[in-house]
């Protein structure tokens, strides 16, 4: 299966192709006051508001280095069972687009349950690589933002 590749310091990580919209440049966000630090703003994205996580924000407590390599992975959330949502990931040195055999993944053998993702691990060139799910990472954010986000997302900008 093909992946967007990451990094969050010198951890790996990877998302599905499956699951990305596109893959953007940074683009300059609009913040929306007394959020978590997390939710770094609100991106135009074909007329549509989207909100923007900065996963290393989230993961390490600390903002992404903004150099040529930080990304903003867009996702889409939902679908099947509710309104689909879209937003991005703010992440560092996205270069990479990664095949990985599924069969390859296992459950990690260490958990944290308050950790933005638990995903599967495998081992590829000789290095570990998480899987991000992206609903374990909507999971672990404040419901209270969400909601509010969700009812913007859908709205078109002037």
């Amino acid at each position: 299966m093909l992946y967007a590749q990451f990094f969050i310091d010198e951890d790996r990580y990877v998302i599905s192709a499956a699951d990305i919209v596109e893959i953007v440049p940074i683009v300059s966000l609009k913040k929306v006051p007394m959020l978590p630090d997390y939710a770094v703003g609100l991106m135009n994205y074909h007329g549509n508001q989207v909100p923007v996580i900065e996963l290393c924000q989230l993961f390490l407590n600390r903002p992404c280095r903004k150099k040529l390599s930080t990304r903003i992975i867009l996702v889409t959330r939902g679908g099947n069972t509710e309104k689909p949502m879209t937003f991005g990931f703010m992440v560092e040195k996205a270069t990479e687009m990664l095949t990985i055999d599924e069969h390859l993944y296992k459950p990690p053998v260490m958990k944290n349950p308050d950790a933005p993702t638990n995903g599967p691990i495998a081992e590829y060139q000789g290095e570990l690589v998480t899987k991000i799910l992206i609903e374990d990472v909507f999971d672990k954010l404040d419901k209270q933002f969400f909601q509010k986000t969700e009812m913007l997302s859908h709205k078109k900008t002037p």
